[in-house]
């Protein structure tokens, strides 16, 4: 869909229904009242299909209304879900983060930071549709502005629906029966004068056919260009990263002005060969500058293997935050054929596109430097001579092409899903839901300006053709017609590649993956009979679920790197599958199928005693038959007991699963750039490419849970509700890769396994470190959650509420297969693991004026958990964050909700920068971690929401 033709039409049918709305209002005249639809609104209870009052529900849940979320965060969805407490290492585009595969092309809920694939979306109930291989759903292209409220179960729910809700579930709740018409429009910028943004949304709803049908339909866009470079900020553009002591290798220091200690802007020579007269070596730290001329590399006032402070290293500048655009359609039709039964079909359509500035094709040597031979003919006078006169055959040169532009990583997401189905009452107090949804997602990465390892080293050794004593590539000479089109390229100076050269070693990866998911599924619910203390409430049914893979890539992304007649081809890169630097994403085809039959019941067990109000028993069970792995069980059991009229207790146990995804159980090669230390080479740190492979003899995960809390609602304080609720999740046979450094290690202590997945050159040094996926490793997640609200009417009229959520993480244990268990509570720099997260709000209200205040805090933690402060690392050290927002609302509604509201919001409103936290390899530091803090500073939105 072409995104001007859609903005423009979304924010002309948004003004024109704004001003429609503004004229009413100014007539003053008092419209009738909307007729309220007969038809009940089923109610949603998260966690549970067969509780029909959520009050009585022993999962712990935290509800949120739409309204809260677009006042926490004006931006998008994303955005204002993940501020809250429970949700740690959430994944959005504005965090800057870049995957092996691209960028960050959505927003994934993450809750316990136990990984999005772990978090299950649900929309109304039944499971949204996913976005990415990986099963996850990019919540910022639901139905924003149709969002009721969102529903939170911070506990384990597999046995109500299915696999993935190990962490939790998070239900999006749509105001599915709208009437009316609605909107928004708003403008954003940071007080920087960058990071622009605009949003744009309109809904309507109408019934027809005398109040037995309704038709809903929405629309929404969103764009922002984002920061496009680390220099856009003072804090960032610092240069911050790690670097090893010199002094002491096994120390970690934390450093600005941080560059690589292998390149520079124009080249540098690193190493060089012995020669007849020279010894290896006598040409290192020879840079090349602009228009030919030569000078000694300045290499800082510290230099480890990879990095150094200051002097002329170069390091590569990527964004600070994505640009992103989004657009949504959403359309619902349904239709009471009699008072008990009624259909409805529904559609959405969601699209994002980020784009984000990865690094430079570079050059970097011990990884896939240059080999410069005597001879060269772009070679500048000075060197040939030193080469000739010492009889120098090659050197090794690294080069951070800032004059080839940046690889910029450009992100598509295209996701539909269409659902039919219907609900009838069939008497006797049953009912029945059932529904069919077929689900798409196409996602397309494209990686611009993506260095063609083929064309560039054979363009790399430039020679001069004998016969017309023009320069030409070598390959030209010794294996013509192999490499037709071959445009010598020189790299001795920034700004000497020609355009012509620039084209020919450079091209565009891509690939496209498309997702489908069809989902067939009923239930009934019902109270067959009752006991002393009520009726007991029963809810089974059956589910079918088929999910398909298809993915497929470019050419050059799948050829092997044969490099025939190519000197000084990268062994790294001639043991690999993709002709591109970045990128080289592999096809995958696969596909399974879930067939799935479920029970649950609430059973009253008491009510009206002594020191027992009530007592509720919940239990469910689920039988799931994976096609790739074979039938498990999952279940759920819970109690809920009232002692007194204000006070009740709840505690739940389950065991839950996550079944491998289509991206763990059939991808291929996919590459990353790693760092490890090599102790067969005297734990000498060398980069390597790392190349992760999936596994169809994968099994699911399983989860152990337990919650157990308290709910207090005192009768002398009326509005007040406080929870406190712990919770323990112990996964083990999590599916995962072995990191590089892992791999390294265990060869080291002799498994043969891992040793046979570690390539190494002729001299000994790692090149490439494949590590495929498998059940290999435990997760446990154990902590506390406290909620506490107060809403009152002041004598004077005003309104007051409060409101305060915090997470507490006491322990968040990784077991790692032969490495042990490292505890990462506290962490906040290489994870998202901060001890406590909180917010708070305070909201009041006189007449038309609406004023609310949130504060953010993430706690004081640890850059890396592994490492002891004085140690092993310099300062491991990270200061916790406090941010507040302020938010105005003036409502100029004629009453019963319908005109126009003002509203202006700040974030940020003291403009913090966040505390540095390098993430990275090589000098490509992002410098904080963008998952918890703000990157952008302070920013200023306003707008205007109308409804009639």
């Amino acid at each position: 869909m072409d995104q001007g033709i859609f903005r423009r039409g979304l924010l002309s049918g948004a003004a024109l229904a704004l001003l429609t709305a503004a004229s009413a209002h100014a007539q003053a005249q008092t419209a009738a009242p909307a007729s309220e639809s007969e038809t009940v609104e089923a109610v949603i209870v998260t966690g549970s299909r067969a509780v029909k009052d959520g009050s009585r529900a022993p999962t712990p849940v935290t509800v949120v209304s739409g309204e809260q979320l677009q006042k926490a965060s004006p931006g998008q969805l994303g955005e204002a879900v993940t501020q809250l407490p429970g949700f740690r290492g959430s994944s959005r585009p504005s965090t800057g983060n870049v995957s092996a595969t691209g960028p960050n092309s959505g927003s994934f809920l993450n809750l316990r930071n136990l990984g999005a694939q772990r978090t299950l979306v649900l929309i109304d109930g039944r499971r949204a549709a996913p976005s990415a291989l990986s099963g996850a759903t990019d919540i910022n292209v639901l139905p924003q502005e149709l969002v009721k409220r969102v529903d939170v179960v911070t506990g384990g729910a597999s046995a109500a629906y299915g696999s993935d809700a190990v962490a939790g579930v998070v239900n999006f709740v749509l105001d599915s029966e709208f009437t009316g018409v609605k909107g928004l429009v708003q403008g954003g910028v940071s007080t920087h004068g960058d990071a622009r943004s605009e949003k744009a949304s309109l809904s309507f709803g109408q019934d027809w056919a005398e109040g037995r049908g309704h038709i809903l339909l929405s629309g929404s866009y969103f764009h922002t260009p984002g920061l496009q470079s680390l220099n856009d900020r003072d804090w960032s553009a610092e240069g911050w990263g790690t670097i090893t002591d010199p002094a002491n290798p096994t120390k970690l220091l934390i450093r600005s002005n941080l560059n690589s200690s292998l390149t520079s802007r124009g080249g540098v020579i690193v190493t060089s060969a012995a020669g007849t007269a020279a010894p290896a070596n006598a040409l290192s730290g020879i840079q090349f500058l602009s228009g030919g001329g030569v000078s000694a590399f300045n290499t800082g006032s510290l230099r480890s293997t990879l990095n150094q402070i200051g002097g002329d290293g170069a390091r590569p500048l990527t964004n600070l935050s994505a640009a992103i655009t989004t657009e949504s359609l959403f359309g619902r039709v349904s239709y009471d054929l009699s008072s008990n039964l009624k259909v409805y079909a529904q559609g959405q359509y969601g699209a994002s596109h980020n784009r984000y500035n990865q690094v430079q094709p570079f050059a970097i040597p011990g990884l896939n430097g240059v080999t410069i031979y005597s001879g060269n003919a772009y070679l500048p006078a000075a060197v040939q001579g030193l080469m000739t006169q010492g009889g120098i055959s090659a050197f090794t040169l690294g080069r951070m092409n800032f004059d080839f532009g940046p690889s910029v990583a450009d992100a598509r997401n295209r996701t539909s899903d269409l659902i039919t189905g219907l609900e009838a009452e069939l008497g006797r107090g049953w009912s029945l839901s059932a529904y069919y949804e077929r689900g798409r997602n196409q996602q397309t990465i494209r990686t611009e300006n993506n260095l063609i390892l083929e064309n560039f080293y054979a363009a790399a050794d430039a020679v001069y053709d004998p016969s017309s004593q023009s320069i030409v590539c070598r390959v030209t000479l010794t294996n013509p017609g192999l490499y037709p089109g071959c445009t010598p390229i020189n790299l001795f100076g920034e700004g000497s590649p020609s355009q012509a050269a620039k084209d020919y070693v450079t091209g565009t990866s891509q690939y496209t993956a498309v997702l489908t998911q069809d989902v067939a599924s009923f239930s009934l619910r019902g109270e067959p009979f009752s006991t002393k203390a009520g009726p007991i409430a029963v809810a089974f049914g059956g589910e079918y679920r088929r999910e398909e893979a298809d993915q497929s890539s470019d050419a050059i992304s799948q050829q092997a790197n044969d490099a025939t007649g190519i000197r000084g081809f990268p062994i790294a890169y001639s043991y690999s599958v993709g002709g591109y630097q970045l990128t080289n994403v592999q096809p995958v085809s696969g596909s399974y199928e879930v067939k799935e039959a479920f029970l649950e019941t609430q059973v009253p067990l008491v009510r009206d005693l002594p020191l027992a109000r009530a007592i509720d028993l919940n239990g469910a069970v689920r039988l799931t038959d994976y096609s790739t792995s074979g039938s498990v069980t999952t279940w759920k059991a819970g109690l809920s007991w009232e002692p007194i009229n204000d006070l009740r207790l709840r505690a739940t146990r389950s065991r839950d699963i996550r079944a491998p995804n289509v991206s763990e159980l059939f991808s291929g090669s996919v590459q990353s750039l790693v760092t490890v230390r090599d102790t067969a080479s005297g734990g000498v740190s060398t980069a390597v490419i790392g190349s992760a492979v999936g596994n169809k003899d994968l099994k699911p995960e399983i989860a152990d849970t337990f919650t157990a809390g308290a709910v207090y609602k005192p009768s002398w304080l009326a509005g007040f509700t406080a929870s406190i609720d712990y919770y323990a999740i112990d996964v083990a046979d999590v599916i995962a890769t072995l990191t590089a450094q892992q791999t390294v290690d265990l060869c080291a202590r002799g498994s043969s396994q891992s040793c046979a997945n570690i390539v190494r050159n002729t001299s000994g040094g790692i090149v490439r470190i494949f590590t495929p996926q498998l059940n290999l490793n435990g997760l446990k997640s154990q902590g506390v959650d406290v909620e506490a609200s107060y809403g009152a009417r002041l004598a004077n009229g005003d309104t007051l509420a409060f409101r305060v959520m915090a997470s507490h993480l006491a322990k968040m244990l990784y077991r790692y297969e032969g490495a042990g268990t490292v505890d990462r509570a506290g962490e906040v720099g290489l994870s998202s693991n901060p001890r406590w997260t909180a917010t708070a709000s305070v909201n009041w209200r006189r007449g038309p004026l609406e004023l609310s205040a949130q504060e953010r805090f993430v706690s004081a933690g640890a850059y890396d958990k592994t490492l002891v402060e004085g140690v092993t690392i310099e300062d491991n050290h990270i200061r916790a964050m406090a941010y507040t927002d302020l938010t105005a609302t003036y409502d100029l509604s004629r009453g019963e909700g319908q005109g126009l509201k003002l509203f202006a919001t700040v974030t940020n409103l003291f403009d913090k920068t966040p505390p540095i936290a390098p993430i990275g390899t090589l000098g490509t530091f992002y410098p904080t971690n963008a998952q918890l803090y703000d990157v952008i500073g302070r920013s200023v939105f306003a707008g205007v929401t109308f409804r009639y």
